[in-house]
């Protein structure tokens, strides 16, 4: 056998991936409560789906023996009826695979004959007359019935070693199906079911109540019904030894002085010092303890039932095995069946549910202090109950919550998004379009003002410059034909005439010339262009403010804080197009802003209102304090200021965020001011042009619900009220 090619490698790879993922979807829709139909409809799309066979089927037996189609996808295209007799071969290899002993998957290669099986032939032989693999998984019960078959068409242009992969697939998957209606027999049992809500009504009705009185007649009551027994008695433990009879089925009052309730009593109390149950069925075990022994004999003058079990139920919170349990179940019957093991089967469901519960009031009742909180039950009685008690209750939170919400000042914080960058920025654009010869600084660079970063070149530009130096050639000529001219005429007085003649175009050719001399000069000047390299120019870093104060008198020098943009050599660019953006990282550094319109009235109303903002004492600056969360440092929160009038007046659209539809107001928080705390300064080294920034101006202090919820109170007025 060759090895695999790469292809094939690749191709085993994604099928083991599919088939993987398609195992674990089957598993799923097994254990799902969908209709037969839709759970084929399913299955058979994705166990198609995850070896890219063409088309297939699920057969399953009708209630009369025979094969019906539940579900199919292409089925009509693979070819059965192309060929004479191809569906009744066909028909025949289900037939076979469905009758079976023991069920086994069988896969037939194209044009390929089943062997024939044990049982009886049919009328023709089982045989595959179509251009694919035909494989077939059968579909059992869980005592290995069959149930059904599946039945998958795979294309006959894979590699011939996958074909076993995909039959023990198709069986794989054929189990799941097995297993789904394994899932739905088992949950059809209406008997089953009806005991399932039973005890699920039980188990609710018992952790109804924390009164232990309370909770052991629903245990007596309820319990025996489900049980089926003649009588269930319910005792708790209480003191270390002691137990309490608490509640007798189909006795409304338990009268605990009777020589009855005190002997079952003792029978109790014996069994859970003992720890194991003790079941009568008319004899007594010769191994139980003297004590419940005595105790049983005792019990048994007082009643006679033919079959008795005392139980004890311990709570999983009950650690100390030493401790008897804290509850115990009496079941007594007068005329039980044969087999009273059901009986007891059902008393242990009861106890489980049980235990807990009376559990849970025990420990409510050995609580102590209950003066301190049994006038609060008292004061729910007086009112009506605990519906109005907690209605009460509920309105004077509901009173106390609005209260502080409109009484309890609290800063109103708009939120808006910005980043850092520093004050003295420029951006470079080319003075006209033109093709970028080369890029002199690099991202991070440091370039002094005035420093020629791109190179440009323009065809435009050079055929301009080169008609300006034509122009002042030709106008140079002339001047110089002119003097020639003019220093070659004798001087003679009949010569007068020619010589005015000269020097009137002597002058006007000086004239041109200083005329394309100026022009060429503009030229040359505007883009820093050199007679040289015509069309040649450069973007130039800008000067810096003079006005500006520098640190120690050292020079600033810009930093390149664009990325990299070597991409656009030898490329053209608009003169509106960005190609390289400066920034002095030495000076100040500030928050540029983008509120968004829906929150900048709030911070225009903090400005004209005094109870809202502040204002520096020397400058009377009117500012607002803002809170600054970088994406740097999740985790820690700095302090800026947001001046009035760094406030740009106007809305415009967000360019910098796609998602974000409506406009914004540009604003800049700066974050130097002198009198801001150390501790609330971002370190130096936080300083990373471009780096986001989430903020909170502070708009004043304003009631608490209007500063919680003031997005849904513009929402009503703007929507209701202002409708209206």
């Amino acid at each position: 056998m060759s090895p695999p090619t790469t292809g094939q490698t690749e191709d085993r790879n994604r099928y083991g991936r599919q088939i993987e993922e398609a195992f674990e979807h089957a598993a799923k829709l097994a254990g799902s409560n969908l209709a037969p139909t839709e759970f084929y409809e399913q299955f058979l799309n994705r166990a198609l789906t995850a070896i890219d066979a063409p088309a297939g089927a699920v057969w399953l037996r009708t209630p009369q023996g025979f094969l019906q189609v539940a579900c199919q996808l292409n089925l009509d295209k693979v070819g059965l009826d192309s060929r004479n007799g191809g569906r009744q071969c066909h028909n025949e290899v289900l037939r076979q695979v469905f009758q079976a002993a023991p069920p086994r998957p069988i896969i037939l290669e194209p044009n390929g004959r089943m062997a024939p099986g044990p049982g009886e032939p049919g009328p023709v032989p089982p045989a595959n007359l179509t251009n694919h693999f035909a494989l077939f998984a059968p579909i059992v019960t869980a005592e290995k019935q069959a149930l059904g078959v599946l039945e998958v068409f795979q294309d006959p242009t894979h590699d011939p070693r996958l074909y076993p992969a995909f039959l023990n697939y198709a069986f794989q998957m054929a189990g799941y199906a097995s297993q789904y209606h394994q899932f739905i027999s088992a949950r059809s049992g209406s008997g089953a079911e009806r005991t399932f809500v039973q005890v699920e009504a039980f188990a609710r009705a018992v952790h109804a109540s924390l009164d232990p009185t309370a909770v052991a007649y629903v245990v007596a009551n309820e319990g025996r019904k489900l049980v089926e027994c003649d009588r269930l008695c319910v005792g708790v433990r209480h003191a270390r030894r002691k137990v309490t009879v608490e509640a007798v089925s189909g006795a409304d009052v338990v009268e605990k002085a009777s020589t009855h309730v005190v002997r079952l009593r003792h029978l109790m109390e014996a069994v859970l010092q003992w720890g194991d149950p003790l079941i009568f069925k008319g004899a007594k075990d010769a191994g139980m303890p003297p004590a419940v022994a005595a105790a049983l004999d005792e019990y048994l003058h007082e009643s006679q039932p033919k079959l008795l079990v005392v139980k004890p139920f311990r709570d999983a919170r009950e650690k100390d095995a030493a401790k008897p349990a804290r509850s115990v179940l009496v079941l007594e019957s007068f005329n039980p069946p044969e087999n009273p093991d059901p009986l007891v089967q059902r008393l242990d469901v009861v106890g489980a549910h049980a235990a807990p519960a009376l559990y849970n009031a025990a420990e409510l009742k050995r609580v102590p202090l209950k003066f301190l909180w049994w006038p609060l039950a008292k004061l729910q009685e007086g009112v009506g109950g605990k519906t109005k008690f907690f209605t009460l209750l509920a309105l004077l939170l509901v009173a106390g919550l609005v209260g502080c919400l409109a009484a309890v000042p609290y800063p109103l914080r708009m939120e808006a998004k910005g980043q850092l960058v520093p004050v003295e920025t420029a951006q470079l654009f080319p003075k006209r379009e033109a093709i970028i010869r080369d890029i002199h600084a690099k991202p991070g660079a440091q370039v002094p003002p005035d420093f020629a970063a791109v190179t440009l070149f323009s065809e435009r530009l050079e055929r301009e410059i080169r008609d300006a130096q034509a122009k002042l050639n030709q106008a140079n000529g002339r001047v110089v034909s002119a003097r020639l001219n003019l220093d070659g005429l004798p001087k003679d007085q009949q010569f007068e005439e020619s010589r005015s003649n000269f020097r009137s175009q002597l002058a006007v050719a000086e004239l041109d010339a200083v005329a394309a001399d100026k022009e060429l000069n503009a030229i040359l000047a505007q883009y820093r262009a050199d007679v040289r390299q015509p069309g040649v120019f450069y973007a130039t870093a800008p000067a810096f403010d003079l006005k500006r104060a520098r640190p120690g008198g050292v020079p600033a020098r810009w930093t390149v804080v664009s990325e990299d943009r070597s991409e656009l050599r030898n490329k053209a660019v608009q003169p509106d197009q960005e190609l390289i953006r400066v920034g002095n990282l030495e000076g100040e550094w500030h928050v540029e802003l983008k509120i968004p319109q829906r929150n900048i009235g709030q911070v225009l109303r903090a400005f004209a209102d005094p109870k809202y903002y502040k204002e520096e004492p020397n400058t009377r600056r009117k500012y607002l304090d803002v809170d600054i969360l970088l994406a740097s440092r999740p985790d820690s929160s700095y302090l800026g200021r947001l001046y009035a009038d760094d406030v740009v007046p106007q809305a415009v659209p967000n360019k910098t965020d796609h998602d974000e539809t409506e406009p914004v107001v540009t604003a800049y928080v700066k974050l130097s001011a002198a009198d801001l705390p150390e501790a609330a300064r971002i370190p130096p080294d936080q300083f990373v042009t471009g780096l986001e920034v989430r903020t909170r101006v502070r708009c004043g202090d304003h009631s608490l619900g209007y500063s919680l919820f003031h997005g849904v109170w513009e929402w009503f007025y703007e929507t209701v009220v202002f409708f209206f």
